[in-house]
């Protein structure tokens, strides 16, 4: 008896299963992820960060005390004003973004099932360090900071942390918000609201990835920038997909190839600039 398995179940396997069957439900669905991603923003970008900046700046040598950051913060001195700004502005605008990349990525990073955050954070962590100056060897508050191995390893933390957090919440709110078309008015709103804000704040990042300069100055990373758009075009046909009755198996499977292929360059791509900036940053 042969024990392969038939190429039709590994057919099934890589197909991502649709949480949502009608248009209600996508957009729901872009809400609780919006959501989630704002809550993640002010508890891992605001709160996290500033947690992070509190322990580079203490293990800072004694001749950065009291240096001005490229960030405009002070290392070593913690205000009320300082604080509040990093975690209600910052921290949401980075939890909008990083609840777009967590849709856009979500259906070709199903496979991990619970333990999804894993890799997300991973997949952040590569985009975010080949799209900006988070691991920019340039920047100057690594030569101000010091310590390049404990802020490196800072770094990747808040990455992975958002990554699971974001995760975890998805689930706990996709579990308990209202899902019932029925008086669809009542909540259908409030998801469509809050998805129009979300689309509305991250519909200029295109143009900052392919047009502007990165937030490093050192021109757009094209690959990068590029592998992320087909991941987010691929989603969204998928989206469609699961909005379709009887969608055509190619289509199906063409875009969940794509998808996947647009997922693994970003990875591929972001973890080699990334490791090449860690090398560089470490052997200061």
């Amino acid at each position: 008896m042969s024990s392969s398995i038939p190429s039709s179940a590994v057919g099934r396997a890589m197909l991502p299963e649709p949480i949502f069957r009608s248009f209600f439900g996508l957009v729901r669905h872009i809400a609780t992820g919006g959501l989630a991603g704002i809550a993640t923003g002010i508890v891992v970008g605001g709160v996290g960060g500033r947690l992070f900046m509190r322990i580079a700046g203490a293990a800072a040598r004694d001749a950065a005390q009291g240096a001005t950051t490229e960030a405009g913060f002070t290392v070593g001195e913690v205000t009320f004003g300082g604080t509040v700004a990093l975690v209600l502005f910052i921290g949401v605008f980075t939890g909008i973004v990083g609840a777009a990349l967590y849709l856009i990525f979500r259906p070709w990073l199903s496979w991990a099932g619970r333990w999804m955050g894993v890799p997300y954070g991973v997949v952040l962590f590569a985009a975010g360090s080949a799209t900006s100056d988070v691991m920019n060897p340039d920047n100057p508050d690594f030569f101000i900071l010091g310590n390049p191995v404990l802020l490196v390893v800072l770094i990747s933390a808040l990455f992975l942390a958002f990554g699971l957090v974001l995760d975890a919440l998805f689930r706990f709110l996709d579990a308990r918000l209202p899902n019932r078309e029925e008086g669809w008015r009542v909540v259908g709103v409030p998801y469509a609201a809050i998805s129009a804000v979300g689309i509305l704040v991250v519909s200029g990042l295109p143009f900052a990835l392919f047009v502007g300069d990165s937030a490093c100055s050192c021109g757009p990373p094209v690959i990068a920038s590029w592998s992320v758009a087909v991941a987010a075009l691929s989603t969204l046909v998928w989206w469609m997909i699961a909005l379709s009755p009887h969608p055509p198996r190619w289509l199906r499977v063409g875009t969940a190839v794509v998808g996947y292929g647009g997922t693994l360059a970003v990875l591929v791509f972001g973890l080699a600039r990334a490791i090449t900036d860690a090398v560089e940053i470490m052997t200061f």
